[in-house]
Order: C-alpha cells, then sequence, then structure tokens
C-alpha cells in the first residue's frame, strides 16, 4: 500500500505560502486546499512542549467528510480532546516534523473514536510557517480491503489450480519455458516440479511433431488467435503416449504485450479408443444392414419368379392354388419381418451408439471451463449433429411403418385395415372405436396396428369365421383392445407347443409395452383375442380461475 504524496501546483503554493507571513499564509492556503478530495487540516501549536496543544484552526470539506464529521464538529478543538489519538504515535510524530521543519509520511494508520469514523487513513504532515502545521490524508479502508481481497483469491486460485488431479496445467514464457507446474501436470506427465521448470514444452512432443514443427506452430496459432486447441499423441518423462486435448491461451497485459501463455492438457485416450470402437460398430452395423438388404432383395426376387411361374401354370394346377396362396401370404410376413428386424436394429444399435456419444459429449462440456469457449463450441455443435443423427433414424424407421397409420392416426389405420381385410376375404369385420379422441404415441398405435393385421391373418387362416369383431376402449390407465372371431377356435397348449410365429410375435410386441396378451380359444366356440396396455397418466384439467 503506498501512501499518496500533495505534489503538484497545490504544493507549490503551499512552498511559496510558506515564506509568506502568518496572517496571508493560511488563506491563502485554505482557499488553495479547499477543492481537494484529500484530507487536509490545519493545526497551530499552542504548547511546543505539550503535543495534545495542538489545535485544529481550520480543514476543508474533504476532511469532515473522510472523517465522517463535520467543520464546526471539529474546527478549534485541541488534539487533547481525543484522548484515544493521544495514546498513539502521531500527535509525538507531529510534534517531531514541526520541530524539525520538514514534511513526513506517517504511512496507514488504522483509527476511529466519537468524531472520527473508524477506518484505515494514509496520512501526511507538512510544517507551515508561524506555528502552524498542515495534515493531509485519506481514506484507503476499501483499497485496502480489495487489495487483501485479490491477495486472498489469487492464492485460492493458486491452491486451486495446484490441487486438480484431472488436468496437467502450466504456464510458459513467450519462448515456450516451463515457469509453472500443477499436481495434475505431475501425475499425467510424470515430470516433477524441478525437473521440468525451465525445459522448453516441446519436451511433450513425439519426434515427427518435433520434424513438422508443431510445438512452434501451436504458439503461433495461440498468439495469433488468442489460443490454440489441439488433440494429438503426446510423451510422457517415461517415454509412453497419451491422446492428448491441448488448450494454449495467449496471455497479455492491458497494453496487449505477451506475457506467456497458459496451456492445459487432458488425457483423453480413453475416450478416443471409444470413439474408435464405435466407428467400427458403425460400420459393421451398416455391412449388417447392406447384407440384410442384399439377402431381401434376392428373396424377393426369387419369390417373384416362383409367383410368376406359379401364376402361369394355374390352369393346370389348379390344386396347388391354396399352396400358392399361402406362399404369398408368407412372403409377406415375411418381408414384414425383415421390415421389423431393420427398423429394430436401426433403432438399437445406432440409437443406443447415438446415446452413448451424446453422453460422452455432456461429459465433456460439463468438465469445460468458461475460458474454454471454443471447445464448449465444438461440444455444442458434435450434440447437435448427434441429435440430427438421432431424428434421422427415426425418420427412417417411421417409413418401414404404414403410411396410413402415420398419416391418418390408428383409428383410421384400423377401419381400413377392416374394411380390406372385409373385401379381401369375405369375412364381416366390424371395428368399434372409442368416442373420444383417442391420442397415443407411435410405439403404441405400431404395436395395436400390428396385432390386430396378425389376428386378422390367422382368422384368415385358421379360423374358418364369417364374423370377426374388434374392439378399442379405454379403462382407467390402460387401454383394452379386443379381437372375436365366430370361427372353429383352437386349443391355446396345442398351439403353444407349435411355439406359433404369430402368437410369439403378437406377445412380444405386448411386452415391448409393459402389456399382456391373451388369447382364449374353444374348438368350435372362436377365438378371443385381448390385448391390454398401461397408459401414462393423463394431466390434470386445468381449473377455471374465475
Amino acid at each position: 500500500m503506498t501512501t499518496r504524496r500533495t505534489s503538484g501546483p497545490q504544493g507549490h503554493a503551499a512552498k511559496s505560502a510558506l515564506a509568506q507571513p502568518a496572517e496571508t499564509t493560511l488563506p491563502l492556503y485554505l482557499e488553495i486546499v479547499r477543492g481537494l478530495p484529500l484530507g487536509v487540516v490545519i493545526l497551530q501549536l499552542e504548547n511546543p512542549q505539550d503535543p495534545g496543544s495542538f489545535r485544529i484552526i481550520d480543514l476543508n470539506p474533504a476532511a469532515a467528510s473522510i472523517t465522517g464529521s463535520t467543520l464546526e464538529d471539529l474546527r478549534g478543538r485541541t488534539l487533547a480532546e481525543f484522548p484515544k489519538l493521544l495514546k498513539t504515535a502521531i500527535p509525538g510524530r507531529c510534534l517531531d516534523a514541526f520541530q524539525a521543519r520538514e514534511p513526513r509520511n506517517l504511512g496507514e494508520i488504522s483509527y476511529g473514536d466519537a468524531r472520527i469514523r473508524q477506518g484505515i487513513y494514509s496520512v501526511q504532515v507538512f510544517p507551515l510557517s508561524a506555528g502552524f502545521m498542515g495534515v493531509a490524508f485519506e481514506n484507503v479502508t476499501d483499497r485496502k480491503h480489495t487489495e487483501d481481497a485479490l491477495r486472498e483469491s489469487e492464492q485460492r486460485f493458486r491452491l486451486l489450480i495446484q490441487g486438480i488431479q484431472e488436468y496437467a496445467i502450466f504456464q510458459l514464457d513467450p519462448q515456450g519455458r516451463v515457469v509453472s507446474w500443477n499436481a495434475g501436470a505431475e501425475r499425467l506427465k510424470g515430470y516433477r516440479a524441478e525437473e521440468i521448470i525451465g525445459k522448453h514444452f516441446s519436451v511433450f512432443y513425439p519426434r515427427e511433431d518435433l520434424i513438422r514443427g508443431t510445438p512452434e506452430q501451436n504458439l503461433e496459432e495461440a498468439a495469433q488467435r488468442g489460443q490454440s486447441v489441439r488433440e494429438g499423441w503426446r510423451l510422457r518423462k517415461d517415454g509412453s503416449l497419451f491422446w492428448g486435448n491441448v488448450v494454449i491461451t495467449a496471455l497479455r497485459d492491458l497494453k496487449g504485450n505477451l506475457l506467456g501463455f497458459a496451456k492445459l492438457t487432458r488425457d483423453v485416450t480413453e475416450r478416443r479408443e471409444r470413439e474408435e470402437t464405435l466407428t467400427k460398430a458403425k460400420e459393421l452395423l451398416e455391412l449388417r444392414v447392406e447384407q440384410r438388404a442384399a439377402v431381401l432383395t434376392r428373396v424377393n426376387e426369387e419369390l417373384r419368379v416362383e409367383i410368376a411361374e406359379r401364376e402361369r401354370a394355374e390352369e393346370q394346377f389348379k390344386a396347388s392354388l391354396d399352396q400358392l396362396r399361402a406362399l404369398a401370404a408368407r412372403l409377406q410376413s415375411v418381408r414384414e419381418e425383415e421390415r421389423t428386424s431393420i427398423a429394430r436394429e436401426i433403432h438399437d444399435e445406432l440409437g443406443q451408439a447415438c446415446t452413448a456419444i451424446k453422453m460422452d459429449l455432456a461429459l465433456i462440456g460439463r468438465k469445460t471451463t468458461k475460458r474454454q469457449t471454443h471447445l464448449r463450441a465444438k461440444v455444442d455443435s458434435a450434440s447437435r449433429l448427434v441429435d440430427d443423427m438421432i431424428v434421422t433414424l427415426r425418420r427412417i424407421a417411421s417409413e418401414l411403418r404404414p403410411r396410413t397409420l402415420d398419416d391418418l392416426g390408428l383409428t383410421a389405420a384400423l377401419e381400413s385395415q377392416a374394411q380390406e381385410f372385409e373385401a379381401r376375404t369375405g369375412i364381416h369385420c366390424r371395428v368399434a372405436l372409442p368416442e373420444e379422441p383417442l391420442t397415443l404415441d407411435d410405439e403404441r398405435s405400431t404395436a395395436i396396428f400390428r396385432i390386430f393385421q396378425e389376428s386378422l391373418t390367422n382368422v384368415a387362416r385358421h379360423a374358418h369365421a364369417t364374423r370377426v369383431e374388434a374392439r378399442l376402449e379405454r379403462k382407467a390407465d390402460q387401454l383394452i383392445f379386443q379381437v372375436r372371431d365366430n370361427g372353429r377356435g383352437f386349443d391355446p397348449a396345442e398351439a403353444k407347443a407349435r411355439k406359433s410365429l404369430g402368437l410369439v410375435g403378437m406377445q412380444e410386441r405386448a411386452l415391448m409395452l409393459n402389456g399382456e396378451l391373451q388369447v382364449e380359444g374353444v374348438p368350435g366356440a372362436g377365438t378371443t383375442m385381448i390385448l391390454r396396455i398401461p397408459l401414462p397418466p393423463s394431466p390434470l384439467p386445468r381449473q377455471d380461475s374465475r
């Protein structure tokens, strides 16, 4: 903390005033100091042997404001009227300065009493002529506290940097030599502070990077742009390599002069390995999808050829008509199963891969600091790319579902399917739907629609029915869907023993929604399928505030 000395034109005027008579000096001096921001008090010594006899002859407005008093309350009082002040060395030092007839800096003094507010004051004294003395002072309490707080903050920051274990944080001089070293740097790179401070930071780079001049390029980029963000292989003391994320930030003073660089390094080897594994998994998945698509194309082509041959031989082989129809129906089933399989793999594997990437990006984002704006922007950009990829995957999966279901909703899709089924099979099909609008998510809508399709397929294949009735209704927190026919019925135990793929598929769809599927069949009395799916709680209706 430094003490402000009185200088400038006012100081010269004060020196000139010393040579003038007292009756002209004091008014002139008071006129000069009246507008100063410093507090100035004029004292007169009444007893040369008693420092308590210094009397306040006058003071400027700043003196009253700084001390928290008034001109009238202080003017005319002697130092003896400030008992607490007499216990300090201030009166004696004022007397010494007066007798030596030379100005003195008393430094920073902590003081306060009934008339003067408590604070830290920077005080200077200067003798005047004819038994008078001037005292100049200012309140430096706030500045003192600010400087103390700043020093404490800097100390905490240094301790924080030193205690960080996950990051290597150190400083470089403008030439790239290490000037500081934290515990995280020692843990990551293997050097102790006394081993590395003073060495050039290029010791952390592999030989290939040194040949290319990578360290110098990174410093030059940081100096020009303010920051350099790079990833690459870095070298430890023992010669082992790790994949590091490195941020170099240029440090400049208020005038823009380069003071050095701050360097932050983080070991992201595990993240890089996960990304490489994920990339390989994605490539493998794409290969599998292409292979399945090729198989499906080949199967479709083979079936088209076989159907064409059977159609040309229809007149000669009427006995095989039932078999041909079964084959065509099986073709449709194979196509649906392949579409379902492809959609499920896209949803599960690619969806899980995207989720893993997004979790890693979120972790990286949380680890960034406010100063790493460039890295945070890169993380946000990658997150948006992952979100866009998820949207694209959902669109592809949506295209594998029936257009009627996507465009018009579940109720319209059920009615359309019933009409199509009745027109195709001649079996009367009736669908009862809830009167109130029913809003379901795509997953539940698709599951109900596929189960209805499979139920109608089973009726057409096995039931020999003339009528099918379907009912969709909502009860409390669940959705109930029933399909009943008047066919010949069947034994559920026998169907389970045969491991019917149609029933297995419907059971699987129900289980995916935490639902329950029951199939009740009695020989000669028809078959009933009951699907129960739990629904999320409905939002509470708004209450009228009127």
